[in-house]
């Protein structure tokens, strides 16, 4: 079966992610100096003053490879070794195994961690809604049962499962289906009003400090 070619981007959307995104940035900007620095005083603590503040990976997007932003939540050693030894990183496993620093568990669970990839939103990698992107190892497997959601349209820092955390009786997959639909069905206009509606309940998720 030939594989589907990404979706255009709607402009309509592409323009509300400009301005949505640039009132996130310059709203949150006094709590992006502040993680930065708490990040870097406890790489201090830890005697490793110049391990960086942002940590990159590669994922995939609208079908396509980027490199995805978030602050340096990790104990930089276990990703250093993983590197040296050409090892995958699976970001979730190194969160359940108790490789996050102290700032890392805090800012994981309020989400804030993934606060630089408003940086990508502006690149134009991501958009604000949409599906999680997702890694290329998992993208290669989940591509052999048809092309996800996300390698149709670009990925999000929020989207219709991250909105719906804790929801019984839903999987991400279904939610992120779902999304793709209407990303097909709607106008231009009527998309950003969902995106809107996303993103006020990933607000509520948020105030509950339960993380995305």
């Amino acid at each position: 079966m030939p594989r589907p070619e990404p979706l255009p981007i709607v402009w309509q959307k592409r323009v509300f992610d400009l301005v949505a995104g640039l009132f996130l940035l310059v709203l949150s900007a006094p709590l992006f100096l502040f993680f930065v620095l708490l990040i870097f005083i406890e790489h201090a603590l830890r005697g490793r003053p110049l391990d960086p503040l942002l940590y990159s990976e590669q994922r995939v997007s609208r079908g396509t490879l980027f490199k995805l932003y978030k602050f340096n939540i990790f104990d930089h050693r276990v990703v250093e070794t993983y590197r040296r030894e050409d090892k995958f990183i699976h970001t979730k496993e190194l969160e359940r195994n108790g490789n996050l620093i102290l700032a890392g568990k805090i800012l994981k669970q309020t989400y804030m961690d993934e606060l630089p990839q408003l940086f990508n939103v502006f690149k134009g990698e991501m958009s604000l809604v949409g599906p999680r992107p997702i890694n290329p190892e998992v993208f290669a497997r989940m591509s052999v049962h048809g092309v996800p959601p996300v390698g149709r349209i670009q990925g999000g820092i929020t989207g219709n499962y991250q909105s719906h955390k804790n929801t019984r009786g839903v999987t991400a997959a279904e939610l992120e289906a779902r999304y793709l639909e209407q990303y097909i069905q709607r106008s231009g206009w009527r998309l950003v009003l969902l995106d809107i509606k996303i993103l006020l309940r990933t607000i509520k998720v948020l105030l509950r400090a339960k993380g995305v």
